[in-house]
């Protein structure tokens, strides 16, 4: 009887390890994944056709001679054009508001309703097409908040590029891509 006893102290032992070390592994996979960032919400069947991967910026070659500008360029702000709609609603009941940037050579357009615009045009220089056709990474675990009710889309087009975006504050990830686009949609909860 002795002998059962003492087997199954170490067994209990690696279960005790187990059920404590096992959740802890998971949430530091599940913080460093929301760091890195995280999906949007998910797209429509429009977006989907239009949306490809997210490239990294960081890892673009550099511009050659005759080459066109890109947002990893310090040119590309002069350079940018684009022709977007942007439309934010404050709750679902709310009805949509709508906004007009043109950005020409990186400078507001004529066309432009959108306060702000010269921050726009800067701001979507500096992201680039990339950010607004990349399609969410269904595989990031994002941190469980809510920012608000608010929606917003973006579409048009960006050096001939066309670009559909969706954004909410349903959860961190949301938030933190909402917050890269603040110079164009404002801050959740203002219009």
């Amino acid at each position: 009887m002795t002998s059962a006893v003492r087997s199954s102290a170490p067994a209990r032992s690696r279960r005790a390890a187990m059920a404590v070390g096992l959740p802890l592994a998971v949430l530091s996979l599940a913080l460093s994944a929301c760091a890195q960032g995280g999906p949007a919400a998910e797209p429509t069947e429009q977006e989907t056709a239009v949306q490809s991967s997210t490239p990294d910026p960081s890892s673009a070659p550099p511009p050659t001679a005759g080459s066109s500008p890109t947002a990893s360029d310090p040119s590309a702000a002069s350079a940018t054009n684009a022709a977007l709609t942007i439309t934010i609603k404050q709750d679902a009941a709310a009805e949509p508001v709508q906004y007009v940037l043109e950005c020409v050579d990186g400078a507001p357009g004529p066309a432009s309703t959108l306060p702000g615009a010269e921050a726009a045009c800067t701001a979507v220089a500096k992201l680039g097409a990339g950010f607004f056709t990349a399609r969410p990474d269904k595989d990031i675990i994002c941190t469980q908040q809510y920012g608000g009710p608010q929606t917003a889309s973006i579409s048009g087009e960006i050096d001939g590029t066309t670009v559909l975006a969706a954004f909410a504050l349903t959860d961190g990830c949301e938030i933190s891509r909402w917050d890269r686009v603040r110079d164009i949609l404002g801050a959740p909860g203002g219009q």
